[in-house]
């Protein structure tokens, strides 16, 4: 933290206030800057490939990764279907990279790194319709990237754990059926009602209720139901037969509520949970996995549960 209150003192407010497009544009800068430096090292993984899938509203870039192994993987490799956080403003395939890297050795599976449709250039429902757009085409063409539609996951961070969380709820009705949804302090309210966001929604702790709220603004229309599931994944009200959850979440962060609120509903349904509320961190912790004990212990964590919900 004082790293980066010493950064922002070093980049001094602007003459004239900006503007929300201002705004965006310098959100999206920081995620490629500041935040790049923090992240986990690089790691090698056996192959990588960017290519597109045919989109509601044209194409959807994905990137698979093929991890390290020791043994040749399987004809059919378990799948992990992955969304990036970003507050729907901001983030690319690049902006998770070193972290699906590790992810992909640690689980020992293929990662798809979907880099979906971001506000204001594309409104909701664009984010929505490409994650599910690109999980049931992983799911109907397992054979040509080499997966099994069995041994299928889905995950994300931050406004990605909000899209992860949704078509986890949207498969338990409609298939394919999900091992596991992996959801890294996610968005879950798009109300942003729950107390933690009064508390420590100041800006001190990385994330600001203020900047939430135009990142929201950007990405809802006027009138749009913000208590919709689809919307709010945390207002769903039947969660029979979801797929089960790891579930992360930060004391010093304010989506921290919704996030822990989430697993008790889930756990109410029946649904098995292992949920982490981390003590002294913040949000975005696997992001910063470079210079964050945390974040290394977490990526351990959530490959360690994706393998053995793919067994």
């Amino acid at each position: 933290m004082e790293q980066f209150q010493a950064n922002a003192s070093q980049h001094p407010a602007p003459s004239t206030p900006l503007s929300a497009k201002e705004k965006i544009v310098a959100t999206r800068q920081m995620m490629t800057g500041t935040f790049a430096a923090l992240k986990y090292p690089f790691e090698s993984v056996s192959r990588t490939k960017d290519f597109d899938i045919p989109g509601p509203a044209g194409k959807v870039p994905v990137r698979l990764y093929v991890p390290h192994t020791e043994e040749p993987l399987l004809i059919a490799a378990p799948v992990f279907v992955y969304y990036h956080g970003g507050g729907f403003v901001a983030g690319d395939l690049e902006s998770q990279d070193t972290l699906l890297r590790a992810l992909a050795n640690r689980a020992q599976c293929i990662v798809i790194s979907v880099a979906y449709r971001l506000a204001p250039e594309n409104p909701y429902p664009a984010a929505n319709d490409d994650a599910w757009t690109a999980l049931t085409w992983v799911a109907d063409h397992a054979s040509e990237i080499g997966v099994d539609p069995q041994r299928l996951a889905v995950g994300g961070d931050s406004a990605g754990g909000l899209l992860a969380a949704w078509v986890t709820q949207k498969a338990a009705k409609t298939g394919p059926k999900l091992r596991l949804q992996v959801l890294l302090y996610p968005n879950l309210d798009a109300t942003m009602s729950r107390p933690s966001w009064k508390e420590l929604g100041t800006g001190a702790y990385l994330v600001s209720h203020a900047q939430m709220i135009e990142w929201y603004d950007a990405y809802l229309p006027y009138g749009i139901n913000r208590e919709d599931p689809k919307v709010s994944p945390l207002f769903a009200t039947d969660l029979n037969e979801v797929a089960p959850a790891l579930i992360i979440t930060a004391d010093h962060d304010p989506l921290h509520d919704e996030g822990d609120e989430y697993a008790s509903k889930l756990k109410a349904a029946n649904i098995a949970v292992d949920h982490t509320c981390w003590a002294g961190m913040v949000h975005g912790l696997a992001s910063m996995a470079g210079v964050l004990d945390a974040g290394k212990v977490l990526i351990d964590q959530a490959g360690a549960a994706l393998r053995k919900a793919f067994e």
